[in-house]
């Protein structure tokens, strides 16, 4: 018999898959669930609970979250409805395929769910629907990244490893980087001297992203020069060493370095989590939907050294690659401001990059940077939706400044748009899903607007309310949906 683990009801709501999702992350991580799967399971339950939105009657139905434990190490999670049965697998055959890159109608959210889980199922007993998925306990074995253009060096340290990381190959700078980016290694292994350069320049890139504070680098060397051990030193990695290496020697450090940044994790705060955000001159910013929550491919950045503002993104896209693509785009915007401290030079370098394909080859993504600065609310719109402005009399209006997304065109030079709050009550920014998901015929101006007839915007929990009245009960398609109220 299955020992129950967790078991809650929720309505089968919009905002309820979100809670869902953070749900999972909390549970299965304290279960330690495989990384695979704990990242695989919001995404495939996401979609799943999409279909019973899209095919529900209304707002009273209700849906139970189930987790179970199998075994020793195995465990089900499970989705269980009184509905009319609804099998997803049966009514939704198609042929297309997930590797295809090709978009269609139907059949997709089917593929994805067989995709990562190859043996999920779905029945109907005693007038109650289960669908379920099996987890796996234990985590993965640690990635390692290693970067070496001698093919027999790195068939070697492969071998070194392969007990106790996930070793992931590389023969030059540009692979590495791409490795970087799309896996969550806990360790870079670098030989300094390559065929064509040092390993120098990666590693320059790597100190201006968001991705060195969780990853640890070792360098291989094949002399103990001063002149060169001192200019590894200079570049701020965790250990080097001379070859040729010992096995054991390799495994000490490796083990070294990476419980040296699961310490400094600890140590670390960061802004995760924001609700309320405080920005100059005593106007505050209100934090809603995915952003709050941090999952998705919605973000948000605070800017506190620059005017206290902050920065609104949407990747294209959802779930698992959305984030890691947010995570490039968060990396580049730490490394601008921190070499070069003006937001508003932000968006044009960020364009150049994405021009030039240095990250995010296979995403797109919109911006707006926002902050007040004298009475004035500035802003800068790489393709994002353009700020609602709500005046004191209530009246609704768009704030015109938008630009073209970014990585179009080199030649584009971002501006930076304003806007006098003295006569306003309330600025809102959002992402384009706060109103896809409602597939209302009118425009988002005329959603805000029929939001707002039954809202007083003295209330002082104006921003609640509208995030919850915005809020869908059936829909389509459920995308990422944030909104930020500035009052």
């Amino acid at each position: 018999m299955n020992e129950p683990i967790y078991h809650r009801r929720f309505s089968l709501i919009a905002p309820a898959i979100t809670e869902i999702r953070q749900v999972l992350k909390h549970v299965l991580g304290g279960l330690s669930i495989i990384d695979d799967d704990l990242d695989a399971a919001g995404l495939v339950i996401t979609e799943y609970l999409t279909n019973l939105l899209r095919h529900s009657k209304g707002e009273d139905e209700t849906v139970v979250l189930l987790i179970t434990r199998t075994n020793t190490s195995d465990y089900t999670l499970e989705i269980v409805d009184d509905l009319s049965p609804y099998n997803l697998f049966e009514l939704n055959e198609s042929d297309w395929d997930i590797n295809s890159g090709i978009l269609v109608e139907g059949g997709m959210g089917v593929e994805l769910i067989r995709h990562y889980f190859p043996e999920a199922g779905y029945c109907t007993t005693n007038n109650k629907n289960y669908f379920s998925v099996p987890l796996k306990q234990g985590k993965d074995k640690p990635k390692a990244i290693y970067v070496d253009d001698d093919k027999a060096q790195l068939a070697l340290i492969n071998a070194y490893l392969k007990d106790d990381y996930d070793v992931i190959s590389c023969q030059d700078l540009t692979e590495a980087w791409q490795a970087i980016t799309l896996h969550d290694a806990q360790v870079l292994i670098l030989d300094y001297q390559l065929q064509k350069q040092t390993s120098e320049p990666l590693l320059i890139k790597l100190n201006g992203s968001d991705y060195r504070s969780t990853l640890s680098v070792v360098m291989l060397t094949g002399t103990d020069s001063e002149d060169i051990i001192g200019r590894i030193n200079r570049l701020g990695i965790d250990d080097y060493l001379v070859k040729p290496v010992k096995k054991v020697r390799l495994l000490q450090s490796l083990e070294r370095v990476t419980n040296r940044v699961k310490a400094f994790e600890y140590q670390v705060q960061t802004p995760s989590n924001i609700i309320d955000y405080e920005m100059s001159d005593g106007f505050r910013a209100h934090l809603f939907g995915s952003i709050e929550v941090g999952d998705g491919g919605d973000f948000f950045m605070p800017i506190p050294n620059q005017q206290n503002g902050f920065i609104l993104g949407d990747m294209m896209g959802h779930g698992i690659q959305a984030r890691k693509e947010s995570f490039a785009i968060k990396g580049f915007v730490r490394g601008f401001l921190a070499s070069k401290p003006n937001c508003n030079a932000l968006l044009n370098g960020l364009n150049q990059a994405l021009y030039e394909e240095q990250l995010c080859k296979n995403s797109l993504v919109t911006l707006l940077v926002g902050y007040v600065h004298e009475q004035r609310f500035y802003w800068l719109n790489a393709g994002h939706p353009p700020p609602i402005a709500i005046d004191k009399e209530g009246n609704v209006r768009e704030l015109q400044g938008v630009d073209p997304l970014l990585g179009l065109s080199v030649e584009h030079q971002y501006n930076v748009y304003s806007e006098s709050l003295s006569d306003l009550q309330h600025i809102l920014v959002y992402t384009d899903g706060l109103f896809d998901n409602r597939e209302n015929d009118v425009t988002e101006l005329q959603q805000i607007k029929q939001l707002l007839s039954n809202i007083s915007l003295n209330d002082g929990d104006f921003a609640s309310i509208l995030w919850q009245n915005s809020q869908v009960s059936l829909s389509k398609e459920v995308d990422d949906a944030s909104l930020i109220v500035i009052n």
